[in-house]
C-alpha cells in the first residue's frame, strides 16, 4: 500500500520527518509497518525550475530554433536553444538546468546546437510525464515564482512510502488510519474529526431512492445519500496527483471522490447513476444461483447464491463490496448520483472475491474489515467533495440502516499477566499510556487490575494477549530480556519415524539424488492427466482431497502421489538444458474414504538423461540403475525378500519397461520408464525413469534387528546353469524357483547372461544363472553338487517345461 506523507500532514504533524523519511519508515517498520520502499517524488525534478524569457530571439543558424534568454531568479541568466514556436518574450515557463534526469532517463547536459551554447532546455509536459502529448513547451501563469522549483511549485514534493500491512491491521489501510497510528508512536495530536456539518436541501435522500436491506446479518449497516445536479468531468489536479501517489488512476471527478475518500478514510464507497437505478430502489439481498451478473469492466458472473449483491427494483447492479456492475455506473451524462457506503462483514466479502477471483481495492478492504463507525461519516465527506468538485445539492434524510450496532470489546487484564508474558516488570502508568495513545478507554480500580474498551477501528483487539502482543510492540521488543526459559523437563527421545526419515536420507542422498521440496497442494486437472487411479503398491482408490478454500486452481487438490512435484521440477530443469539429473521427494500423499482422511509416508525418485562421458544413455540403462538403487536400498534397510513384477497397467509408463515392487508379500510401489507418448507431449527428447514407494508398509517394524551368523570355513563353489526359455517368460520366476528348489546351500544366484539368435529357435533366449553354494558343515563334492544340480533342473523342467541349454 502506498501513503503519502503529505497526505499524512492533513491530519498529524509531521514536518520535521518529511525531511528525514527514512526515520519514520525505521520507526513503523520496528513497531510492525514494515515499510518497503521510499519514493521521493521531488528528486524526478532535481535542478527543473520555473524561469522567466528575458528575450526570445532567432538562432543564427537555423530558422526552426530560437535562443533564449531565461533567467531564474537571483541574477541568473541561461542562454538555451529551443525548437517550439509558442512562446515569447515574457512567459514563466519550465526550466532544466544541467544535471536535471528527466523521466525516461533523459540527462540535460551543457550543448552546442548548430554552434550555439544551450545551458538548459525549456520543457513541454510530454518531457516532463505530465501527458502523453504536447504541441510545445509547458507556459506557466504570469504569477508563478522565478526560481522556484518545479516539484514545489507543482505540489510533487512529496515522499510515498509503500507499506507492508500484514492482515490484522486493516485499520491502517488508509491516510487517516496511519496517521492515528504515527500520533500514537509519537504521541502527538490529531488535527481533525470527522463530523462534517453537510450542506443539504430540506428535500429527503429516502423520498428519491427506496432501501429495503433483507440480509442485515451480512450488512450490518447500510448508508446513502442522493445528490442532484453534478456535472461529471475531469478532476482538479490535486486530486489527480494525490490518486496518483498512492497508486491509482484518475477517470472523473465522481468516482475519482469515491476513491479519494476510501483512500482517505479507509471506507470503500460507491457512487451509483440513479437514472440507471430502476424502480428508485435499493435492496440489499443474497445473489440466486445461476444468476448473471456483469462487472464494470464487463465481465459476466454466473453466482452461486451466496453472494451478497445490491440490486434496483428489477436487477442486480453490484456485487456487495467488491465490484460494481455495468449497468449502473457514472457515465458522463450522469446528472443525479446515489452514494453508498456500507458496512459488510469481511467473510462475506473475502469468500465472494475469492470465489469469482476478483481482488479490488474495495475487496481488499472489506475482507479484513472496516471501521463501522465510519461509513455515514465517509459518505458525508464523499458528498461535501463532490458538491466541491461536480456541484450539484445533497438532500437531507438520508438512509442509514444500522441494524447490529457493533459494540466495543472490553478486556479484563492484570500486571501480572503482562509481566509473566513479558518476563520484565511493567509499569501501570506506561501501559495506560500506551492503551490511551492507541485510542482504547482504560478504566481501572487499582494498579494492577485494567479494563480496557478497545476502539472499534480495532477488531483485532478482543483478548487479553492481543493487549500485551501490542503493549509489546509499542513499548519496544527490545525490552523483553534475553535469558534461556527455567524448564525441568528432560529432553525427550527421538521418534523412531524421525529417525527413520534421516537413514532414507541419508541413503538417497549418498546414491547421487538432490533433494526437491514441493506443496502439497496440487492441480486436480493435472493430476488426474498424469496420474493413474491404482497405482500398484499407493493405494490410490479414491477421488483426492479437495481444498475447500484453494488459493488458485493450480492448488485445489491435496496430492496423491510425489509424481507430479518430480516431474514438474524435472521438466523445469530440462527445459533449462539441465540434459542430466537426479532427484528425490520425501513427504506425505493424502487419501480419503467416506470421509476418512488418510496420510502415507512415501518416497519418489525421478531420473534423466545421460552425461557428455556416458554418450546416449537408453531409458533401460537407466532403469537398471534406478532398479540396483532401490534394491541396494532394500539391503540397507535388512529388507531381504523383495522383487520386481512386470507391469503394464499404469498410463504414464512405458508398458514394457515398467515393474511393480512386491517386499514380503505386500506391493509397495512401483517403477518405470516414462511413457515415449508422455514423453512427446511435454516435448522431452531425453529418456526419463521414476519410482516411488509407500515407506509406510515398506519400513513397518524397523528398525530391524541384524542377525549375524557363523562364518563357515569351508569354500564356496560356484556353477552355472543356462536354460532355454520363450521370451514372454519371466527370468525371475525361474530364478525364484531355483532359490526354492537349493535350499539352505545356496547362498546367492544372479543372471549373468541373456542369449538370443541361432542355433535357437525363433521366439526362444537363453538365460543362464550364476549359482553360489556353500555348506556350513563341510566342503561340497562333486557328488553333491550334481545332485544339487539335477535337483533344480527337475524342478525347474517339471514346472515350466523349459531345457537345459
Amino acid at each position: 500500500m502506498k501513503i503519502s506523507l503529505k497526505w499524512i500532514q492533513d491530519f498529524v504533524d509531521i514536518s520535521d520527518q518529511l525531511q528525514t523519511p527514512e526515520k519514520l519508515a525505521d520507526l513503523l517498520t520496528n513497531k510492525g509497518l514494515e515499510v518497503e520502499s521510499i519514493e521521493n517524488k521531488a528528486q524526478h525534478f532535481k535542478n527543473v525550475v520555473v524561469g522567466h524569457i528575458l528575450e526570445r530571439g532567432q538562432h543564427p543558424n537555423a530558422d526552426r530554433l530560437t535562443l533564449c534568454q531565461v533567467t531564474t531568479g537571483d541574477g541568473k541568466v541561461h542562454q538555451i536553444v529551443c525548437g517550439a514556436t509558442n512562446h515569447k518574450t515574457g512567459d514563466r515557463v519550465v526550466v532544466a538546468l544541467p544535471g536535471a534526469i528527466l523521466p525516461g532517463n533523459f540527462e540535460i547536459k551543457l550543448s552546442k546546437i548548430r554552434n550555439v551554447e544551450s545551458q538548459g532546455m525549456l520543457c513541454s509536459e510530454k518531457e516532463l510525464a505530465l501527458s502523453t502529448e504536447s504541441q510545445g513547451i509547458l507556459i506557466l501563469p504570469a504569477d508563478a515564482p522565478i526560481g522556484q522549483s518545479f516539484a514545489d511549485y507543482m505540489g510533487f514534493n512529496d515522499v510515498v512510502l509503500e507499506l507492508k500491512v500484514t492482515p490484522n491491521r486493516a485499520d491502517c489501510l488508509s491516510h487517516w488510519g496511519l496517521a492515528r497510528e504515527i500520533a500514537c508512536l509519537l504521541d502527538r495530536p490529531l488535527k481533525r474529526n470527522w463530523e462534517i456539518a453537510l450542506s443539504t436541501s430540506s428535500a429527503s435522500t429516502k423520498s428519491k431512492i427506496a432501501l429495503e436491506v433483507l440480509d442485515s446479518t451480512v450488512c450490518p449497516r447500510y448508508t446513502g445519500i442522493y445528490i442532484e445536479g453534478v456535472k461529471v468531468g475531469a478532476s482538479p489536479s490535486w486530486l489527480k496527483q494525490r490518486l496518483e501517489s498512492s497508486g491509482m488512476k484518475s477517470i472523473n471527478n465522481i468516482v475519482d471522490v469515491t476513491n479519494y475518500v476510501m483512500l482517505e478514510l479507509g471506507q470503500p464507497l460507491h457512487a451509483f447513476d440513479v437514472q440507471q437505478i430502476k424502480g428508485n430502489k435499493i435492496i440489499v439481498s443474497k445473489s440466486q444461483s445461476g444468476e448473471k451478473f456483469k462487472t464494470l469492466d464487463a465481465t459476466e458472473l454466473t453466482l452461486q447464491g451466496t453472494e451478497l449483491l445490491i440490486r434496483d427494483a428489477e436487477r442486480p447492479i453490484a456485487l456487495a463490496g467488491v465490484v460494481g456492475g455495468l449497468n449502473s455506473g457514472i457515465q458522463n451524462e450522469t446528472q443525479n448520483i446515489f452514494i453508498e457506503s456500507a458496512f459488510f462483514t469481511m467473510e462475506s466479502v473475502r469468500k465472494t472475491a475469492r470465489l469469482h477471483g476478483i481482488q479490488t481495492e474495495s475487496a481488499y478492504r472489506f475482507s479484513r474489515g472496516v471501521d463501522p463507525t465510519l461509513t455515514l461519516k465517509a459518505a458525508a465527506r464523499c458528498a461535501e467533495l463532490i458538491l466541491e468538485l461536480a456541484g450539484g445539492v445533497a438532500y437531507s434524510d438520508f438512509h442509514d440502516s444500522n441494524a447490529q450496532p457493533p459494540h466495543a470489546n472490553v478486556i479484563d487484564i492484570q500486571l501480572a499477566d503482562l509481566e509473566e508474558r513479558l518476563g520484565h516488570t511493567v509499569a501501570p502508568a506506561s501501559f495506560s499510556s500506551w492503551m490511551k495513545r492507541l485510542g482504547c478507554e482504560v478504566f481501572t480500580s487499582d494498579a494492577a487490575f485494567f479494563k480496557v474498551s478497545a476502539p472499534l477501528f480495532r477488531s483485532d483487539l478482543s483478548i487479553k494477549e492481543d493487549l500485551i502482543e501490542e503493549f509489546a510492540r509499542l513499548n519496544g521488543f527490545d525490552h523483553i530480556p534475553e535469558k534461556l526459559p527455567l524448564t525441568g523437563a528432560a529432553p525427550t527421545a527421538m521418534s523412531v519415524e524421525y529417525l527413520l526419515q534421516q537413514r532414507v536420507h541419508s541413503f538417497v542422498r549418498a546414491q547421487g539424488y538432490h533433494e526437491t521440496f514441493h506443496f502439497s497442494f496440487v492441480s486436480e486437472q493435472l493430476q488426474k492427466k498424469w496420474i493413474a487411479k491404482d497405482l500398484i503398491g499407493l493405494q490410490i482408490k479414491n477421488p483426492p482431497v479437495p481444498i475447500k478454500n484453494p488459493l488458485s486452481d493450480e492448488l485445489n487438490v491435496l496430492r496423491q502421489s510425489l509424481f507430479s512435484g518430480l516431474m514438474q521440477t524435472s521438466l523445469h530443469n530440462i527445459r533449462h538444458n539441465l540434459n542430466q539429473g537426479r532427484l528425490y521427494e520425501q513427504g506425505y500423499v493424502f487419501d480419503s474414504e467416506k470421509g476418512n482422511y488418510t496420510q502415507n509416508w512415501n518416497l519418489g525418485f525421478i531420473s534423466w538423461g545421460s552425461s557428455i562421458h556416458e554418450k546416449n544413455k537408453k531409458s533401460q540403462d537407466l532403469f537398471y540403475e534406478m532398479k540396483a538403487t532401490l534394491e541396494t536400498f532394500f539391503k540397507s534397510f535388512l529388507i531381504k525378500s523383495y522383487q520386481f513384477d512386470a507391469l503394464d497397467s499404469i498410463s504414464f509408463l512405458h508398458p514394457g519397461q515398467t515393474a511393480s515392487i512386491k517386499v514380503e508379500g505386500r506391493y509397495v510401489g512401483y517403477i518405470g520408464c516414462l511413457h515415449p507418448i508422455f514423453l512427446e507431449e511435454e516435448k522431452v527428447r531425453l529418456p526419463v525413469v521414476f519410482a516411488e514407494l509407500n515407506l509406510e508398509l515398506l519400513l513397518k517394524g524397523q528398525p530391524r534387528k541384524y542377525r549375524t551368523k557363523s562364518i563357515s570355513k569351508f569354500p564356496m563353489v560356484e556353477r552355472d546353469l543356462a536354460f532355454v526359455l520363450p521370451k514372454n517368460m519371466k527370468a525371475g520366476d525361474i530364478l525364484n524357483e531355483i532359490q526354492k528348489t537349493a535350499g539352505t546351500q545356496l547362498k546367492s544366484i544372479q543372471i549373468f547372461d541373456v542369449f538370443e539368435g541361432a542355433p535357437l529357435k525363433e521366439g526362444e533366449r537363453s538365460v543362464a544363472y550364476r549359482m553360489t553354494y556353500q555348506d556350513m558343515q563341510k566342503t561340497l563334492t562333486d557328488e553333491d553338487l550334481k545332485s544339487l544340480e539335477q535337483l533344480v533342473i527337475n524342478a525347474v523342467s517339471q514346472k515350466y517345461s523349459i531345457s537345459v541349454r
